[in-house]
């Protein structure tokens, strides 16, 4: 199964006064940026619809951390409508952050989504407890994926994070599929 006439919400994660973990001069959020419009890019070629939290380097107005993400999680549940899946793409902490995609806890509908994306990237899915896979009303399936750990250098080449988002969207093809 495709994810052909599918329709997704791709949040790149952070943005705007909010860098999110950061590593020498790369930053969570310009990582998130480049591999939402890679996963729009490749979606979008296999017949699905995307709908981008963002496409610049901008935050949602918030004068902290925490108050930009519920405000993102209002953007989402009042900009967009009913789609097949949301995917928030993130990068976790130096050394010693979990990687792959994470589901809220008792959800099964983002448990199962996740748990079909996790297996092709190489790793578990993880229990979380994020705003943006708790809150978000458009859809089930949804999942937070750390992409790796922001030391590590492939984050920023766009080759390694191309073969990363074909791994994901195989995951999401093979949720679909079942």
């Amino acid at each position: 199964m495709s994810v052909k006439g599918k329709s997704f919400i791709i949040d790149a994660g952070h943005g705007g006064k909010y860098d999110g973990t950061t590593s020498g001069s790369r930053k969570e959020k310009v990582v998130t940026l480049n591999m939402s419009k890679i996963l729009e890019k490749k979606l979008e070629a296999k017949g699905a619809t995307i709908y981008m939290t963002r496409t610049t380097d901008k935050d949602f107005g918030s004068s902290n951390a925490d108050d930009d993400v519920n405000k993102r999680v209002a953007y989402i549940n009042n900009s967009f409508p009913k789609v097949s899946g949301l995917v928030s793409i993130h990068v976790n902490t130096a050394w010693t952050g979990r990687i792959g995609p994470f589901y809220q806890k008792g959800k099964t509908t983002s448990k199962n989504f996740s748990q079909a994306i996790a297996t092709r990237y190489g790793t578990v899915p993880h229990e979380g407890d994020f705003a943006i896979i708790r809150d978000t009303t458009r859809t089930a399936a949804t999942t937070l994926i750390e992409l790796g750990q922001i030391n590590e250098g492939w984050l920023d080449k766009t080759a390694s994070l191309e073969s990363t988002a074909d791994f994901i969207i195989k995951g999401m093809e093979d949720y679909f599929a079942k």
